[in-house]
């Protein structure tokens, strides 16, 4: 059903209020946001953030659930354009992808420590939605020959995160000026210190 043009300039409004407060809960935190920082920055009134959400926690939950399903969309894509496993570990774990602003890991924490309902939501769909398709992913490089098949999804699965968090602990700058150190970390994570295959950038020195 197609809307209308009052249906979606409340739709368009909406995204304004979320694209406001993702940037200023990300800049300043949740507890010092407050709505009317949101309005100001957003353009609209209080009442009109009030029309769309009951309240500062729904606005936090329902910024925190699009978020999610973005990137999640972005993983989907990703893996169902059959990309080889370095190339997807590249794009997941040091997001090559900027189409969609980042998150600052501290904000994700203070998130899920402080709203039980939302951590509830994130658990579920991490179960549901991202364990499944990332044990898709792994067991379609196993098939080709990219990972090692003796290791196990969990010894796997916690090398990926522990690598993903430590990278969010470097500048995203430093990422893009540094291709030298990105190829380093890759090379790392695939070969190990004993080595293996060189990178491209020691093949052309």
């Amino acid at each position: 059903m197609k809307m209308n043009g009052f249906e979606l300039r409340k739709q368009q409004k909406r995204k304004d209020i979320m694209n406001a407060a993702f940037t200023l809960f990300n800049k300043e935190g949740i507890k010092k946001v407050k709505i009317s920082d949101i309005a100001r920055f957003a353009g609209v009134s209080q009442v009109t953030i009030y029309n769309h959400f009951t309240s500062k926690e729904e606005l936090v939950r329902a910024v925190m659930k699009e978020y999610m399903n973005q990137q999640f969309q972005i993983f989907k894509e990703s893996v169902e354009e059959e990309r080889t496993f370095p190339e997807l570990v590249e794009l997941i774990v040091f997001e090559k992808h900027k189409a969609v602003q980042s998150l600052d890991p501290s904000l994700l924490q203070e998130m899920l420590t402080t709203d039980e309902e939302l951590k509830e939501y994130v658990d579920h769909f991490y179960r549901t939605q991202t364990l499944p398709l990332f044990v898709q992913l792994l067991e379609r490089a196993r098939e080709r020959g990219e990972i090692n098949a003796s290791l196990s999804m969990e010894a796997i699965m916690f090398y990926l995160n522990a690598l993903k968090t430590e990278v969010q602990q470097v500048p995203a700058k430093t990422w893009s000026e540094r291709k030298d150190f990105l190829d380093d970390v890759l090379q790392l994570f695939f070969y190990g210190l004993s080595g293996g295959p060189t990178s491209n950038r020691n093949e052309s020195e």
